[in-house]
């Protein structure tokens, strides 16, 4: 029975695609195809439910299409577009096959050794993976499994990541991801009356990998001298200078090529001021007001980002009579405020110039799309005068806004 539900799920998956597959370049249903769309949704529902039962565990796929879809946790990896927080690009690449089992346990310290230094002592298997990814003129792809794995350390080390975003593992250079745009309404009818078509309507998120480069710096002796516990001190280092950059890019990216446009400049969503000039924080308010347009956006906020100054100054209020420090109030108490100096203190409004900028949202409608690939290039001479080793990290990388209606940016925000 349980092996026959497994099969007839992947049966109803495949329809949903082949439907899909069907639709015109603007993406827009019929009424029999609407509903065949829904009677396909809620066939592999309840499937799902069925085989979630029979193994014991939550289920989902990533095929089923509606406007929450984006970032819903997914027991089972395989066939899923996108990742939700706590999902790993190692366990999708594996499930995908896009793995070898053979090289799964590679260490990042041996084989950035291996590649300065030449001694692959110990390291015959980070030396048999290298030989497969060699570029021109020193630079190397890093294999699969360390890739994935150094993206993995990006991902836990970026603020937006900690607020729920969705990502997108890419394995090509564009990546397409259907989006629910209108579901038009029900309507009340008599008795034998004519029913009204109310189409379902979508478009495409497309995700095109922009290159993004970061230089780090290391010593010789640290690769000569290095024991296994250096290799997560160098993907460490790697990680944290390439996560800050996917944060303020996801965050405030202008969208000038080749910089990919954030949350901020995009077309869509609430911008709230506050006078000429900026506004000190003096209450919860602007926080609150946030959380409520939001969801009268008919989103729900799960995070509100800023930068560290802003959170200080919340922490420094206090009532007017006790002169106790304000608790802050129910509404806000489910939302995590998260801090990084990604966010500018020092922006001009009018006449100020230390101004901030509070970002809230639901973050699994911001998706950004990730190429499971990672390409190391070595600069020898360059700092050879300081017994150094310059090694840039290039990976490719995109962010697009899903509904930009699910976010709010406060601008003006002084301390």
């Amino acid at each position: 029975m349980t092996q026959y539900k497994f099969s007839a799920l992947d049966a109803v998956k495949a329809d949903i695609r082949r439907l899909l597959g069907e639709l015109g370049p603007e993406m827009k249903m019929t009424s029999e195809q609407c509903a065949e769309l829904k009677a396909l949704n809620f066939r592999a529902e309840e499937l799902a439910g069925l085989r979630a039962k029979a193994a014991g565990y939550e289920s989902g796929d990533g095929a089923r299409l509606d406007g929450g879809g984006y970032g819903a946790r997914s027991g089972g990896l395989k066939g899923a577009q996108t990742l939700a927080k706590g999902q790993r690009v190692t366990d999708w690449l594996k499930a995908n096959g896009h793995s070898d089992p053979q090289t799964e346990n590679l260490n990042f310290g041996r084989y950035m050794k291996g590649l300065v230094t030449g001694d692959w002592r110990g390291a015959e298997a980070e030396r048999k993976a290298m030989s497969e990814g060699t570029l021109t003129a020193g630079g190397h792809v890093v294999p699969t499994p360390l890739a994935s794995s150094l993206i993995d350390l990006v991902r836990n080390k970026m603020v937006v990541a900690q607020a729920g975003v969705t990502f997108v593992p890419m394995t090509t250079q564009t990546v397409k991801i259907p989006r629910l745009t209108g579901e038009g309404t029900p309507g009340w009818r008599n008795e034998n009356a004519l029913i009204t078509d109310a189409d379902l309507t979508f478009d495409a998120v497309t995700f095109t990998a922009r290159s993004l480069a970061r230089l780090v710096k290391l010593s010789r002796e640290l690769f000569e001298d290095a024991d296994p516990s250096a290799g997560d001190i160098i993907a460490h280092a790697f990680a944290a200078q390439l996560a800050l950059e996917l944060d303020r890019v996801a965050l405030r990216g202008t969208g000038t090529a080749p910089e990919p446009r954030g949350v901020l400049n995009q077309s869509g969503i609430t911008t709230t001021t506050h006078g000429a000039n900026g506004a000190a924080i003096a209450n919860y308010d602007f926080h609150l007001d946030a959380v409520g347009t939001v969801r009268n956006n008919n989103f729900e906020p799960n995070a509100q980002i800023q930068a560290p100054r802003t959170e200080t100054s919340l922490s420094k209020l206090k009532e007017a009579t006790t002169n106790a420090y304000l608790i802050p109030p129910a509404a806000l108490a489910a939302i995590p405020r998260l801090n990084t100096k990604q966010v500018p203190t020092n922006l001009t409004v009018g006449t100020s110039t230390d101004c901030s900028e509070v970002y809230t949202g639901q973050w699994d409608m911001l998706g950004i799309g990730l190429r499971t690939g990672v390409e190391l290039e070595f600069l020898t001479e360059r700092y050879a005068d300081n017994l150094q080793i310059g090694v840039l990290a290039h990976l490719r990388a995109d962010v697009q806004v899903f509904h930009p209606e699910a976010f709010v940016v406060d601008t003006g925000v002084r301390a």
